[in-house]
């Protein structure tokens, strides 16, 4: 069942760009109005955002279930800069209008309801980023990267494991939730891989029990606005944690950045870490 909202309801913002009455579509058992959806109009809303390309396709459940990320060449660092206000807006206002909150975790910015509470529920994850460590590759302007993680419709019980595969971080009274930003419609960027987060997936187990796949770490700094992505074999894997040779280094991440720029690294040297940290990529 789809439900409708129109302008006029949000006439509040200067940012709320959707013309006439649109509609969000309805996610099944988890929220009324969809992010996705959202993300979706304002892609489509110009030619500049449009001409981007859909990135970071994960091989292995439920990240090719559940996340979509897209990257597009902005026209300037001014219109860039517009564009992440607007698009942080849009994931204020339709965490809103699911009676949501925005709760800023270490892998990102969440839409939950009940937050802080035994009964806490994660709706969606919403970020977007623009940088322009590559901006030779673009005429005007910095890369723009959105990312949106949310319900395709699945029940409530498998949405709820898959979003903590995905990052989630359920509440329990030992987490610790960031402090919002300045702007209370910031979006925060993941600061660690959400792999790590305990849950263990159908790639890790592949990358544990695969000696010889080829496979990366990527790895960000909190001082660090891009991070770097390791990659090499795995050599031997017990205990949860897989050993792998790394040969090679580059700077972001692979997944997301518009090209391979590799730097100085050994060698050879090896890197320890849980086969939930680890992702399969190409050679």
């Amino acid at each position: 069942m789809q439900k409708h909202f129109s302008r006029a309801c949000l006439a509040f913002t200067v940012l709320f760009w959707l013309s006439g009455c649109s509609s969000l579509s309805s996610l099944g058992f988890s929220s009324d109005y969809s992010m996705y959806d959202t993300a979706q109009e304002f892609i489509d809303e110009n030619e500049v955002r449009s001409n981007g390309a859909v990135v970071d396709k994960g091989q292995y459940y439920p990240k090719s279930a559940y996340s979509y990320t897209y990257r597009y060449c902005s026209n300037g660092p001014e219109q860039a800069a517009e564009d992440i206000a607007q698009f942080q807006n849009l994931a204020r206002q339709v965490c809103d209008l699911n009676n949501g909150q925005l709760n800023h975790q270490e892998t990102g910015t969440w839409c939950v309801v009940n937050t802080n509470t035994a009964e806490e529920y994660p709706f969606f994850s919403a970020s977007i980023s623009g940088t322009d460590q590559w901006a030779d590759l673009c005429l005007d302007g910095p890369f723009v990267t959105l990312k949106v993680i949310e319900n395709d419709g699945a029940p409530d019980d498998e949405w709820y494991s898959s979003a903590i595969v995905l990052g989630y971080l359920p509440y329990t009274a030992e987490r610790r939730l960031l402090d919002a930003p300045a702007a209370a419609t910031a979006l925060i960027e993941p600061t660690r891989a959400p792999a790590a987060n305990g849950a263990w997936t159908e790639e890790s187990e592949h990358i544990y029990t695969s000696v010889g796949e080829n496979v990366c770490l990527y790895e960000r700094p909190r001082n660090s606005t891009l991070g770097y992505t390791y990659r090499g074999t795995v050599r031997n894997a017990t205990d949860g944690r897989v050993r792998v040779l790394v040969t090679e280094k580059y700077k972001g991440d692979i997944r997301t950045a518009p090209t391979l720029e590799r730097l100085d690294w050994h060698e050879e040297a090896y890197i320890t870490a849980s086969a939930k940290a680890w992702f399969v990529c190409s050679s």
